[in-house]
């Protein structure tokens, strides 16, 4: 894991989007979470936790499935200067956006947790990559 900044308001995290990688990431951005939101705002660390865990598991299983060799996905964690527990998360990656299939199989619901997990929820797909931002307003 290359820890690219790490501030006291700043987790900024490269990692190779693999599987494996995953859990380090959501890990380290629940403890990071625990440090930066309100004291007792677990369930706001559980649902960000959470929605930040599926936007990694799309990178590492769809943004490079077209290439033989893992890309890299990005986290960076912020405080927002609007409010005092206010965040900002973005996932991303540089590998290729796969539109969500039209299927009603038990697979595909990843995007539709993560709007209902945020407080607001941007996909940004582009040449160079996927952005996924989070916002929890604190």
């Amino acid at each position: 894991m290359v820890e690219v900044d790490a501030g006291t308001d700043t987790l900024h995290l490269e990692v190779p989007a693999t599987a494996a990688h995953v859990g380090r990431l959501r890990r380290a951005l629940r403890r990071w979470l625990t440090a930066e939101l309100a004291e007792g705002d677990d369930d706001a660390v559980d649902n960000l936790t959470l929605a930040v865990s599926e936007a990694l598991e799309n990178a590492a299983e769809h943004a490079y499935a077209d290439r033989d060799e893992a890309g890299t996905m990005t986290l960076v964690a912020c405080r927002e200067s609007a409010a005092p527990y206010a965040v900002v998360i973005t996932i991303s990656d540089t590998g290729t956006w796969r539109a969500p299939s039209a299927g009603t199989g038990y697979r595909g619901r990843g995007l539709a947790l993560i709007e209902e997990l945020a407080e607001s929820c941007t996909v940004t797909p582009g040449p160079s990559g996927t952005t996924v931002t989070l916002r929890h307003a604190g």
